[in-house]
């Protein structure tokens, strides 16, 4: 048995896939199979059922992934800290985020540990909120940004408020609601709304704040590209709720209200997992993005109707 063996097989389960493994790997979908049949050779066991569609563990699968990533988390562990009292930063850092960020530069924080630290490859994906968390939770990932309160995050996790700004409803220049000082959840409920996919974030946000109204979004057309969603309204296909410093961006003409008379917000969080060994490049990360917390991005913003 040897460790490669042990990382094919957390990235199969990880993945669900033979064939994303060795993408992951940088293997060929035939090596990734000949080393699990290998291993499951040497354990006289099934790790995964196969079939068509999908990849599976196994009841015995599951035991020698928990025994895998134990293994895995020792050894990155010992090299870790190695390299940390040679006093250097290197090997993989995994970021995933959720767009957008509000107003905290994230690039910029990405650049400057960049700059610091270039012997450290740098990972990042976007996701939902829940395939994110779960990343964080299997250690799949080092650390998220996305729209939880930090209160509320429980205790697998430890997290930090970066921004939160508020949430505007973006309309087409002539829309009556445009009048309109502020525009309440009872009006956005009887109208069409350009919405974001079904498990976004920013959607489900605005329908548990609709909810205990007894209120529903009227989701007239499905987008998930925020320059889509904001030349859509210009267009007049309807009318959307997205964070201000999205809808601000360049584009065509709209007119932007708040939400009211309570504003709804967009919360940024950064979000690692609590009581997880940090890797010298996650906490040098997780410092340089604390640090810059109290740093907003200034991005050049326009906004097309007052």
């Amino acid at each position: 048995m040897e460790l490669r063996h042990l990382r094919t097989i957390a990235a199969v389960a990880r993945t669900g896939s033979f064939t994303k493994a060795g993408e992951e790997l940088h293997l060929a979908q035939s090596a990734v199979s000949q080393q699990v049949s290998r291993l499951e050779q040497e354990l006289g066991c099934e790790v995964f059922r196969r079939s068509s569609r999908r990849v599976e563990l196994t009841a015995e699968g599951r035991l020698v992934l928990d025994y895998a990533q134990r293994v895995i988390a020792e050894v990155d562990g010992l090299r870790s800290e190695l390299d940390e009292l040679s006093g250097l930063v290197k090997g993989e850092l995994r970021l995933g985020g959720m767009y957008p960020t509000g107003l905290y530069d994230l690039f910029s924080t990405l650049a400057e540990f960049r700059s610091r630290h270039p012997g450290v490859a740098v990972h990042f994906v976007e996701g939902t909120q829940e395939d994110l968390l779960d990343e964080l939770r299997s250690d799949g990932l080092d650390a998220i940004f996305t729209a939880v309160d930090p209160d509320r995050i429980g205790d697998d996790f430890a997290a930090t408020l970066l921004s939160e700004e508020e949430f505007v409803v973006a309309l087409p220049p002539q829309h009556p609601l445009a009048a309109k000082e502020h525009v309440t959840l009872a009006e956005l409920a009887g109208e069409d709304l350009v919405a974001f996919r079904e498990n976004s974030a920013l959607r489900r946000r605005l329908e548990a704040a609709m909810a205990p109204l007894g209120l529903e979004p009227r989701n007239a057309f499905i987008c998930t590209e925020m320059a889509a969603v904001r030349a859509l309204v210009a267009k007049g296909m309807g009318i959307a709720v997205m964070p201000r410093s999205a809808a601000e961006q360049a584009g065509p003409a709209i007119a932007l209200r708040p939400v009211g008379p309570e504003p709804l917000t967009w919360p940024v969080a950064l979000v690692w997992r609590a009581r997880r060994r940090q890797p010298p490049a996650a906490k040098a990360f997780l410092a340089l993005a604390l640090e810059r917390e109290a740093q907003p991005s200034t991005p050049a913003l326009l906004r097309s109707v007052a």
